[in-house]
């Protein structure tokens, strides 16, 4: 049951079943309510982060070393070619003051590993090559996103607030989680098939739920409804301009098929599960700004998942019958 949930879409199913119960009664995750501990947001992140750290391979980092400057110029175009795009259509008058910064954060995420790797293994790409740039890019984003996001955002009081709670709730969980993972190699294993996948996505999934909760106990259900009536168009808009930069950038950059086929998936796909804890970390102080973010950071995923699986059957590649 919970390999169906977490899985792509059973995961947004999930998601919705959660927004329609926390909009049926918000009080349940929030202050008083009986889900709600002041801890536990925190305890979830850093339960997150412990199970990733346990999944990282050096292994994987290798094609980055073999093809430096591929690679460097790969994990550039994942951040900045979607803040090239924010920030023009924000120049230009698109994008409006009030949802720029959301959309800013959403285009300093990292690629996701998951839907990356088996949508490039769905259609004969590098599978090996996209695992390994998907994870550099998350293990970057550990600092990447906060350094960026602070020097755009907050006041130096605040990034010295952000600083400790990153080292506490990101760095550190990670670091023991891997740690963990090569003290008890023989271990591990055994277990990641059963609960590496499904623990952190079941988080992610609760923290959404949570910070939907607060934030329609603080709006109300009517102003809710029009906040996702007014970024969904924004968040169809910015995950089409990923998915045609991505594939512009890959077919550019390499001659072999089944690296761009990775390449474009690594820079089409913006990362749930990086994202969901790390904002949960950096907007800790403000439930309006957190609920801002998690409502785009959930379209995206949802329309992501929708137009990368629509276009398997056109990136296959054909195959002679004869």
């Amino acid at each position: 049951m919970l390999r169906v949930l977490t899985s792509g879409f059973g995961f947004v199913i999930l998601l919705i079943v959660l927004m329609i119960l926390a909009y049926w009664d918000p009080s349940v995750g929030t202050r008083g309510g009986w889900l709600y501990h002041s801890l536990l947001s925190e305890f979830l992140v850093g339960l997150i982060f412990v199970i990733q750290g346990s999944r990282l391979s050096l292994k994987n980092l290798s094609f980055f070393f073999r093809q430096p400057v591929g690679g460097f110029a790969l994990q550039a175009g994942i951040v900045f070619l979607p803040v090239l795009w924010v920030k023009i259509f924000w120049v230009a008058g698109i994008i409006p003051d009030n949802i720029y910064p959301t959309f800013f954060f959403l285009a300093i995420l990292p690629t996701t590993i998951s839907s990356c790797v088996v949508f490039t293994a769905s259609v004969q790409g590098n599978a090996d090559y996209s695992l390994g740039h998907a994870t550099l890019s998350n293990l970057m984003a550990l600092f990447l996103v906060p350094v960026l996001w602070a020097g755009s955002y907050e006041e130096r009081v605040a990034f010295d607030i952000l600083v400790p709670k990153i080292i506490a709730l990101v760095v550190l969980p990670s670091l023991a989680g891997w740690l963990l993972s090569k003290l008890f190699s023989r271990i591990v294993p055994r277990i990641q098939g059963k609960w590496h996948e499904q623990i952190p996505m079941l988080c992610i999934a609760f923290l959404v739920y949570l910070s939907l909760c607060e934030g329609i106990s603080q709006t109300g259900g009517i102003r809710f409804l029009s906040e996702v009536k007014l970024i969904l168009p924004y968040c169809v808009g910015f995950v089409i301009l990923l998915h045609l930069s991505g594939w512009m950038f890959s077919i550019r950059w390499s001659k072999s098929r089944d690296i761009q086929i990775a390449q474009f998936f690594c820079l089409s796909q913006k990362s749930l599960a990086s994202g969901m804890p790390l904002a949960t970390v950096i907007f800790f102080g403000s439930t309006e700004e957190l609920m801002g973010v998690t409502l785009p950071l959930f379209c995206v995923h949802f329309l992501q998942l929708l137009l990368g699986s629509s276009l398997l059957i056109g990136l296959k590649p054909k195959v002679d019958n004869q």
